[in-house]
């Protein structure tokens, strides 16, 4: 019992440090590394290099792994410029597991002593240092709970028992391959690579199977990335995906070579650790090193075609697409008239989207189902906002004159392109389903109709490379008050009564049917594509009939 309470405290202990050490060293890291990952991906030499020093210093392959992936949604970074990232942070988390397989047991307790202190003074309350100090309290916890482990499983391997077990289990070569994989899966591959170093240390796990328990640990680390990133889509599932692969390649190229030592006897990997050290637990850390180098290089030089099949296997989403700019380039600061030719484009795209708005409302109308209208909502204002980001910077760079005025103009567009987006996602939400009668259905086809064809052929009439006419665009775009209060009219006086949850939804379509009619007036009034009209006032929201 006291051999069994041991070992479980000394598994607690791996486990408590473990957390303390990535959870502290992951806010340590804090903002700057943020900006040092996004610095980095400029060149694959440097992204190697901040890979490296990352995984040594948050000692957290996941946590690294999200950060970057939290760049590319912001579009700070590629997937492809932040792979070489992913792939050599599993290089640095060695240091841990190198710390954890040589004899320093005196150091373990300095680290003890030197956090003990600082809680002492209350260093660990902290801004600068609190952080730092429980990740290094986590540190010396994990090296507790290894040197614990060690010791409790001692008398378990040399007791005839568990030597009966282990000559079954050897007689299948690849046991601890598996059992690493499936423990790597739930749990942190590191941990279950300091496990096995433990009960290495121990006599109880050989070192052919500890090597392949390492190995097994690295495929699961990768299948546990996946996992934790099944939420993701499209891009930014992309770097979990790219994980998987990355193991899988340095499982292809590690496993085989060390059954090929086992069966035939041909020295390789064993043989190579074998050279550099006799001590069992450093022999296994230079296996799980080895791995971390061969896949990283493996990756590094198939970089183009590894890519191609992650963006094969979790391809953009729809949103995705429409919310990347097609036009809008680098701000070219000494010719403000392209600045404003690109972000006129851009505009475009989002202008001739807005009758698409409607599809979940005209579904006759599509051969296929239409884009749903929350994510053309989404990357409408995204993209949205990448135009105002783009004409800001310009504005703030460019003197001004006439040129400005355009910029000036394209910015006010580009807001009210923001409240169309909200406005026609309003009226979808407000319209109520058909089927319920046959009055009101007649009603949200003309409502519907009406609308979609108003967006339609503004859209057509500014989007064209023809001139357009302003007196006609001025009336397309005319006050329709009048005739929104005959429609109101009807709403109200239909024989017999629609219901009342029907009617209150048409009242408010309406009220929305106005307001996008004034903002695409109001737009046309932004682009100066027509004259202002002497009511510039926002549509107020009808009384809603008792």
């Amino acid at each position: 019992m006291d051999i069994l309470i041991t070992l479980l405290a000394g598994l607690g202990f791996i486990f408590i440090g473990t957390h303390y050490l990535t959870v502290n060293m992951k806010q340590a890291a804090g903002p700057r590394f943020r900006r040092v990952v996004r610095q980095a991906t400029v060149s694959p030499w440097r992204a190697a290099a901040v890979g490296i020093g990352s995984g040594a210093m948050i000692q957290s392959t996941n946590a690294v792994t999200f950060i970057v992936v939290g760049l590319v949604s912001a579009g700070a970074v590629t997937v492809q410029a932040g792979m070489p990232i992913v792939t050599w942070c599993y290089a640095g988390t060695t240091l841990r597991l190198l710390l954890v397989s040589i004899d320093v047991a005196l150091l373990t307790y300095a680290l003890v002593a030197a956090v003990g202190i600082a809680y002492f003074l209350e260093y660990h309350k902290s801004a600068s240092y609190g952080y730092l100090i429980n990740a290094i309290m986590g540190l010396a916890l994990l090296m507790v709970g290894v040197d614990l482990t060690a010791h409790a499983a001692t008398p378990i391997g040399q007791s005839q028992t568990m030597r009966d077990v282990l000559a079954v289990a050897d007689q299948f070569y690849y046991w601890g391959f598996i059992a690493g994989t499936l423990f790597a899966t739930f749990m942190q591959g590191m941990t279950v690579s300091i496990i096995a170093v433990a009960l290495s240390q121990a006599g109880v796990l050989g070192v052919d199977q500890t090597m392949l328990i390492v190995v097994g640990a690295n495929v699961g680390s990768g299948i546990m990335s996946w996992m934790q990133g099944s939420a993701l889509k499209g891009t930014e599932r992309q770097l979990s995906v790219y994980q998987v692969l990355l193991k899988a390649l340095g499982a292809l190229i590690l496993l085989p070579l060390l059954s090929l030592e086992h069966f035939a006897g041909v020295p390789t990997v064993a043989a190579l650790v074998g050279a550099v050290t006799a001590d069992a637990a450093f022999q296994v850390t230079l296996v799980h090193w080895l791995y971390q180098i061969v896949a990283a290089l493996a990756a590094s030089l198939l970089n183009g075609p590894m890519y191609a099949i992650v963006h094969r296997l979790s391809p953009p989403s729809v949103e995705e697409e429409l919310s990347r700019p097609e036009h809008l380039y680098a701000p070219p600061v000494e010719d403000p008239v392209a600045v404003a030719g690109q972000a006129d484009r851009e505009q475009r795209r989002l202008l001739r989207r807005l009758p698409d708005f409607l599809g979940e409302l005209r579904p006759e109308e599509h051969d296929g189902k239409p884009t749903a209208m929350a994510v053309l909502q989404r990357s409408g204002k995204a993209l949205a906002g990448e135009i105002r980001g783009f004409l800001t910077e310009a504005m703030a760079c460019t003197p001004h004159g006439r040129a400005t005025d355009r910029l000036y103009q394209l910015w006010n567009a580009n807001e009210v392109l923001v409240t169309l987006h909200d406005e026609l996602a309003a009226f979808v939400k407000a319209m109520p389903k058909r089927g319920k009668d046959p009055a009101a259905d007649r009603l949200i086809v003309n409502l519907t109709e009406g609308l979609h064809a108003l967006l339609d052929v503004v859209a057509l009439e500014l989007d064209g490379d023809e001139p357009f006419d302003p007196e006609m665009l001025a009336r397309l775009t005319a006050d329709r008050s009048s005739m929104m209060l005959r429609v109101r009219d009807g709403i109200a006086n239909q024989d017999p009564p629609l219901p009342t949850d029907i009617r209150l939804a048409l009242w408010k379509a309406t009220d929305l049917f106005e307001r996008i009619n004034w903002l695409l007036r109001r737009y046309a009034w932004s682009l100066g594509s027509i004259a202002p009209a002497a009511e510039e006032t926002t549509p107020a929201a009808q009384p809603v009939p008792a």
